[in-house]
């Protein structure tokens, strides 16, 4: 998905305060508004024809042929104007607009660097760090669009979308802790379904990563944010999602309720009966186990997907002391060690019974020549036998 640039608003902010009226400039402006761009593009065209030197008159007409992907041309424009008014905001920030669009990433974000912040109000300063970071997140340098996100977010609190391109910018660069911050921002402020998926998979992701109690309120933290994303719409994906959170926060009946309720809407997919089999294996409840993930066994056609399916169905025929199947299904997953100790204990098993039953047969031994002995004892003349062992 391409990604939405910052609009045009900025610009005619700067623009239509304070300029003086050329002929055909009002007409454009008005076909402009009107989203009416080749009107607007003809009526422009004619104030540069008359007054090729006059700054905003290349600037709009720049700006216009951009609105019609007539980037090359846009950019002769903008550059004259450029070269008539190389500090003018405007003029800098619809130059850097035109070199995004144009795909020259790392053009536009040296003449966006070049605008003088300070000057301008707080709310255009956000719309410029917003394309500055777009430029520079293009051109390689995630470092540098990840501070100008992060002066957007500063600047626009209460704006949801900036704050979601901070969180996932932030995500991006590793940095787990801004990223929950920010998307709990964008989730607060406009709690869509976009908002709440990115921060769900971001305490998932810091979950798998965290230990203790830190891990534990990432999961259910995810959960809790992945269970209002069921009631506003019960998709598969999103049951799934909530499911995954819940078994990280170790909330098993979750875990199942979801699982359930996806497989219900597909129930070709493995994936739901795969949950469940892990959530029935944490409530050590092994015969269920089995059921769900040999029916996840035969919904999954991916050699990978049956390898991880097997995994877990090894693990459970272990905890039931199933040697011989834990051993079949751990070689099918691929994991010898895995099989090699079953194996082991296998044999460990079968040693001590083997000691258990001789432990019997001596006891039984034992017990028959104490008995022997009484009966012994009681004949005249009797003898202590010989022992036997």
């Amino acid at each position: 998905m391409r990604r939405q640039l910052p609009t045009l608003t900025l610009a005619l902010g700067f623009l239509l305060a304070g300029t003086a009226v050329q002929a055909g400039w009002q007409e454009g402006v008005t076909a402009l508004k009107a989203k009416n761009y080749e009107q607007a593009a003809k009526e422009f065209a004619t104030v540069v024809e008359k007054q090729p030197d006059w700054a905003p008159g290349q600037r709009m007409l720049g700006q216009v042929l951009v609105k019609l992907r007539r980037t090359d041309e846009a950019l002769t424009h903008l550059r004259k104007a450029y070269d008539l008014e190389p500090s003018d905001p405007a003029t800098q920030f619809a130059l850097g607009q035109a070199y995004i669009v144009g795909r020259r990433y790392a053009d536009g974000a040296s003449i966006l660097g070049k605008i003088d912040r300070s000057k301008l109000p707080v709310a255009q300063r956000g719309t410029i760090d917003q394309l500055l970071a777009v430029a520079l997140s293009k051109s390689g340098q995630s470092g540098q669009a990840l501070t100008a996100l992060a002066r957007a977010a500063s600047t626009s609190p209460n704006d949801a979308k900036v704050q979601y391109q901070y969180g996932v910018a932030a995500l991006n660069s590793g940095d787990l802790t801004t990223a929950i911050q920010a998307l709990g921002k964008s989730v607060s402020i406009k709690p869509d379904a976009k908002n709440r998926k990115a921060l769900v998979q971001t305490l998932m992701q810091q979950g798998r990563r965290a230990k203790g109690p830190t891990k534990t309120t990432a999961y259910r933290r995810a959960s809790t944010t992945a269970n209002a994303l069921v009631s506003s719409e019960a998709s598969f994906d999103n049951l799934m999602m909530l499911a995954g959170a819940a078994l990280g926060a170790k909330d098993f009946d979750t875990v199942l309720s979801a699982a359930d309720r996806a497989g219900r809407i597909d129930s070709s997919d493995w994936l739901p009966a795969y949950y469940m089999g892990q959530a029935y294996t944490k409530k050590a409840q092994y015969s269920s186990a089995e059921t769900v993930l040999r029916k996840a066994l035969n919904n999954a056609s991916q050699s990978a997907d049956r390898t991880t399916i097997w995994g877990q169905l090894g693990f459970v025929f272990e905890k039931r002391k199933a040697f011989d199947d834990a051993i079949a299904a751990y070689r099918k997953a691929g994991d010898s060690r895995a099989a090699d100790r079953v194996q082991k204990n296998k044999e460990t098993q079968q040693f001590n019974r083997d000691v258990e039953a001789q432990n019997k047969e001596i006891e039984a031994l034992r017990a028959e020549q104490e008995e022997l002995k009484n009966q012994l004892k009681n004949l005249p003349g009797a003898t202590d036998p010989p022992l036997l062992f």
